[in-house]
This record gives structure tokens, sequence and C-alpha cells, in this order.
């Protein structure tokens, strides 16, 4: 669905006029429904950690704290533990906070674990790294809107009626329709009820789930993990 189509849907659920454009188009109705569908998908996009709006960052290591090529045009925020100095084998401690970061960068004693923090737009380091170390971590991407045809995520907003979203489109339609309702003085209650079962339903199904199993380990069963047979092993 565009963003035309997801408009019209909206308005004919309504039981509004069904616009034939949206992007330019001088009625209120239109300009409402596409500022709503908007601001109903950057709040979707933030609402959980969307599998489709997952990326990987890597970036070489400049010789001191800010590291220029550290964060991505499309960055929105970070998925918790997952910064890892892949040319030491080992995870890069942080976001620190301020109150952290001042104590580290106080220490008369070299600091051994490395760290980061976010200040400003930079990523910040410590110990300064050496120059040509691979840093790696994962991220949601802030771009929900694809304006190119290609699939993938390229802008914050529609701005083309042809625009597509990389979310759910039945998502953003519900969830525009209870905001228009509100917007207008009406009863959005059960609207805005299906449009929270519709979003719960897509994060419980979003890149699959786990089963957990709370009992012993079948016999011969291997583990759902990456591991090492038991045996001897030269050290």
């Amino acid at each position: 669905m565009t963003l035309l189509t997801i408009v019209q849907d909206a308005a004919l659920r309504m039981g509004l006029s069904s616009p034939t454009t949206v992007v330019d188009n001088t009625d209120e109705t239109a300009q409402r429904l596409h500022a709503l569908a908007n601001q109903s998908g950057r709040e979707i996009a933030r609402m959980h950690q969307w599998k489709i709006l997952t990326k990987e960052q890597t970036f070489t290591t400049v010789a001191q704290a800010a590291q220029t090529s550290a964060i991505p045009s499309d960055f929105d925020r970070f998925i918790d533990e997952t910064i890892f100095n892949r040319s030491k084998l080992r995870r890069v401690v942080g976001p620190l906070t301020a109150e952290e970061w001042q104590v580290q960068a106080s220490l008369t004693a070299s600091v051994v674990t490395d760290a980061f923090r976010i200040r400003g737009s930079d990523l910040i380091m410590i110990p300064t790294p050496t120059a040509g170390e691979t840093i790696a971590y994962e991220y949601i991407s802030k771009f929900w809107v694809d304006n190119d045809g290609d699939g993938d995520g390229d802008a914050v907003k529609f701005t083309a009626d042809d625009d597509t979203s990389i979310l759910d489109e039945e998502m953003i339609t519900e969830d525009c329709i209870w905001r228009y309702r509100r917007s207008v003085g009406l009863n959005y209650a059960e609207d805005f009820r299906t449009a929270q079962m519709t979003i719960a339903g897509r994060v419980a199904a979003d890149g699959g789930r786990r089963t957990l199993d709370l009992g012993r380990r079948r016999l011969n069963e291997k583990p759902r993990v990456p591991y090492l047979p038991e045996g001897s092993w030269n050290l």
C-alpha cells in the first residue's frame, strides 16, 4: 500500500470522501490524513525493535576519541548490548552516562575496558582506540518509508503519493483512523483498541519466537545455540 491507498482506505472506513491525491491536495481532510499517516508511522516505528528496521553498522576506528564514521544517517537508537570490538574480540561497554564518562576520563590509571558514550552526534570512545580496529553494533533505523521502490527504507515521512511504508500498512491505517477521529472531536475508543490490538499482534509475530522449554532437555536433543561438545581440549 502507498500513502495514497492508506489515506483512501482510512477515509472509506470512516465514511469520508476518498481523495484521488494526497500530497499537494488542498482538501483539509486529505491534508489532515497525510499528516496523521506520518505521525502514525513515526510513532509505530519507535514502539518496537522491528526486524525490518534493524540494521548493522560497522566502522573502522581512528586514533581519537570521536569516531567520525560511527553513526549512520538513518540511526535512531541502539539495540542494547550489541556493540563489540571485533579486532579485540570483546564487548565495548556503554553507553556510559555523563558521570561515568568523566570518572573514566579522570582516572590516572590506564583504562583497560573499551567503553563508549554518545555526545551530541558523535560516538566517543575511551580509552582512545588505535586506528584500524573494527567495531560493530546493531541499531534501529528511523527510515520507515520507501520512496524509490526498492523495498528498503529511505526516508522518515511520506512525501509523495506513491511512497510506501516498509512497516505493515494495516497498522498505519488503523492508527491513522483513531487519530483522525480524536482530532475532529469524535469518539475514538473502539478504533484505538482495534489499532492497539493489531500492533500488538504484529509485535508478537515480528521475527518469530524461540520456544521456552522449562522442562529437562530430551535425550539426544541438541542445544539450540552454538556449543562445543563435551570432551578434552588442549588449551
